[in-house]
C-alpha cells in the first residue's frame, strides 16, 4: 500500500479519484473514517465476544424481525438477511463501502464528535481483490460458493475464523442503500483488510487533516451531499433543516 496522501479539498479528492482509475481494474469502492486510525474491520469482529455471539444475534434477528418488519427476506435467503441486519445496525461481518468518493468523504467529515481528529478515506479495487482471494475477478454473487460459505458461517454456532474475504453484489433492500451507492465486503475473521499479505495494490489510503474537515463538509453541502440527501428520511431531513441559516433581506 502506497504512502497516504492528504486530502484538503473536494478538488483534491476528485483528482485523487481520477488517478485511481488508472491503477484499479474497475470502479473503486470508497470508505470514509472519521478517525484516521480506525481499521478496515467489520463491526462484529471489532471485539471478541466469544464463538457464539455472531450466530446467536443473527438467528434471533431472523426469528424476531418478521413481527416487526413487513418485508423481511425468505428464511433461507441468508445474504439478504445480512444486508437487512447491517442496514439496521446489528453487528455483522459486512463492511460498508460506496461507489462515490464524495459520499465516503461525507462520512469522514460529518461526525461532530471527531471533528478535532484526522479522518481517512480508503479506496478498494473490489474486482481484483476477488481474483486474489476467491480466484474469480469481478463482484461475486452471494450464491457463489466462496461467498456463500462466508455468509452461512455468520449463522453457524461456534464458527471458527475463516481467512476469506470477498466483495459481493449488493441487494438494495432500502432507499438509503440506493442513495449511498452501497457495496459490501464480507469478512471471515477479525484481521484488518489492510494488513492482509495479499492486499498490496488493492487498497489506497488518503488522510483528511482535522483542519480540512469543515471546509470539505461545506464544499460537499454545496454539491448536494449533506445529511438530508445522504439519509433520505424525515428524521434526518428535520435535523439537517434545523441547522440551516437564512439571510435577512428585509
Amino acid at each position: 500500500m502506497a504512502t497516504s496522501i492528504n486530502i484538503e479539498t473536494v478538488s483534491d479528492l476528485l483528482s485523487a479519484s481520477w488517478k485511481l482509475l488508472d491503477g484499479f481494474q474497475g470502479q473503486p469502492w470508497w470508505r470514509g473514517h472519521a478517525v484516521a486510525s480506525w481499521r478496515l474491520v467489520p463491526s462484529v469482529h471489532r471485539r471478541d465476544r466469544g464463538p457464539f455471539y455472531e450466530a446467536n444475534i443473527a438467528n434471533k434477528f431472523v426469528a424476531r424481525a418478521p413481527s416487526r418488519y413487513p418485508n423481511t427476506p425468505p428464511a433461507g435467503a441468508l445474504a439478504s438477511w445480512l444486508f437487512l441486519m447491517q442496514h439496521y445496525g446489528l453487528p455483522t461481518r459486512l463492511l460498508d463501502w460506496t461507489e462515490s468518493p464524495l459520499m465516503a468523504a461525507y462520512f469522514a467529515v460529518s461526525e461532530e464528535a471527531h471533528a478535532a481528529q484526522d479522518g481517512a478515506l480508503w479506496a478498494l479495487d473490489p474486482f481484483t481483490m476477488n481474483g486474489v482471494t476467491a480466484g474469480q475477478e469481478g463482484l461475486l454473487q452471494p450464491g457463489h460458493p466462496y461467498a456463500k460459505n462466508l455468509v452461512e458461517l455468520a449463522f453457524t454456532q461456534g464458527t471458527a475464523a475463516d481467512p476469506g474475504v470477498a466483495a459481493i453484489v449488493t441487494e438494495e433492500i432500502d432507499l438509503r442503500m440506493l442513495v449511498q451507492m452501497s457495496g459490501f465486503t464480507i469478512h471471515g475473521n477479525p484481521d484488518p483488510l489492510e494488513t492482509r499479505a495479499d492486499a498490496d495494490g488493492l487498497l489506497a489510503r488518503f488522510v483528511i487533516p482535522a483542519a480540512a474537515k469543515d471546509r470539505i463538509r461545506r464544499e460537499l453541502a454545496s454539491l448536494g451531499i449533506r445529511e438530508r440527501t445522504v439519509y433520505p428520511d424525515l428524521d434526518h431531513l428535520a435535523r439537517d433543516l434545523a441547522r440551516d441559516a437564512y439571510a435577512d433581506f428585509g
